[in-house]
């Protein structure tokens, strides 16, 4: 009596596991899955111009393909789950500390572009792109390039993606933020126009 009495609390428990972990499971998917594209991504609106420019490149739907790829595919690392989660609450909370208290109409855009390479993950890249060293429709200077990248991983050499393709996932950024933020006193002003007609666009893509 005891014994059986022992294996039907197991079992509840073992239930009530189970389910508390689907819960938990869809909770945390559904949370990833929501914070993970454009339209979480422009809630801030320092990244305006990034999802703006986003908006015109083949990766974010504007090939004939249609093809779209959210932000984390190229701005997370990809080597675990726990890399993946762990870099994205970190950049999480400090971002909304910087969007909420900090300066974010200060922040040089211009000079963050230099160090693209910080923010785009490679093995995003080349989880679509698998055969980007012997794809027939690339030049043929194009295949020796990416052969030539390939051969200088693990090395002290080691070059990203974005070394080469400088406004990957984002045509026209330098313009794009130029707009937001004009990079010299000269255009301060007169870039205003091109703005308001960004910003529209951006919202009819948002709809």
């Amino acid at each position: 009596m005891m014994k059986k009495k022992i294996l039907s609390s197991a079992l509840v428990i073992g239930l009530v596991g189970i389910f508390i972990g689907l819960i938990c499971s869809w909770v945390l998917y559904e949370g990833l899955h929501r914070t993970s594209d454009d339209r979480f991504c422009v809630v801030c609106h320092e990244m305006k111009p990034m999802v703006a420019a986003y908006h015109t490149d083949v990766h974010g739907g504007a090939g004939k393909s249609g093809i779209k790829v959210n932000c984390v595919t190229c701005h997370l690392p990809h080597d675990n789950i726990f890399a993946y989660i762990g870099t994205k609450a970190r950049n999480g909370v400090v971002e909304g500390a910087i969007h909420f208290f900090g300066k974010p109409d200060a922040i040089d855009w211009q000079a963050n572009r230099v160090k693209k390479d910080h923010f785009v993950k490679d093995e995003g890249c080349i989880s679509c792109h698998t055969n980007y060293t012997t794809n027939v429709n690339i030049s043929e200077k194009g295949r020796k390039m990416h052969m030539h990248y390939a051969s200088l991983q693990n090395t002290d050499q080691k070059i990203g993606c974005a070394s080469c393709h400088a406004e990957v996932g984002h045509k026209g950024l330098r313009s794009m933020l130029n707009y937001y933020q004009p990079e010299y006193e000269y255009y301060k002003g007169k870039l205003d126009k091109k703005k308001d007609e960004v910003e529209k666009q951006l919202a009819e893509s948002l709809k």
